[in-house]
């Protein structure tokens, strides 16, 4: 009886240590994947800000989708310090560490960039063009305010 004790003791230990590498990875592979996340976000952000530039200050003939395109920035600049946890400050980003060593700046920033997409959004839907524009350099320049502090320049 003594003998199985010990065997259970020694298999168990050995499929605990196999796993623990493996318990690390999954933790690396899930800040790799809140990365990926993140850059898919900001992304997304910058393909909406074009998609609307071209609407709104090049005349595209999209009008139809410009609502669509304000509310996407609406909904993604809710809670852009979620899209930064702790976890996150690694690897190919282009994240300077300010976000996380300055987090009330950053957080103040990304309000003020979700307040003037909820602005650009309230143009869109009274649909007067001269707000539209005045709103969305607005929102572009909060875009700018934030990534000249928190972002890695090109």
């Amino acid at each position: 009886m003594m003998q199985m004790s010990r065997n259970v003791f020694v298999g168990t230990a050995a499929v605990l240590a196999l796993g623990l590498p493996a318990t690390g990875s999954a933790f690396d592979l899930g800040a790799e994947a809140t990365i990926d996340y993140r850059q898919g976000v900001m992304r997304a952000i910058g393909g909406n800000m074009a998609s609307t530039a071209a609407i709104v200050v090049d005349g595209a003939d999209y009008r139809d989708n410009l609502e669509m395109h304000a509310r996407y920035l609406v909904d993604a600049t809710r809670d852009i310090p979620a899209l930064f946890p702790e976890d996150s400050d690694f690897g190919e980003t282009d994240a300077l560490a300010a976000v996380w060593e300055e987090p009330e700046k950053f957080a103040e920033r990304a309000r003020d960039t979700h307040e003037a997409a909820v602005a650009l959004h309230a143009a869109v839907e009274v649909g007067d063009d001269a707000e539209m524009g005045q709103r969305f350099r607005a929102l572009g320049q909060s875009c700018r305010s934030c990534h000249d502090d928190f972002r890695q320049s090109d």
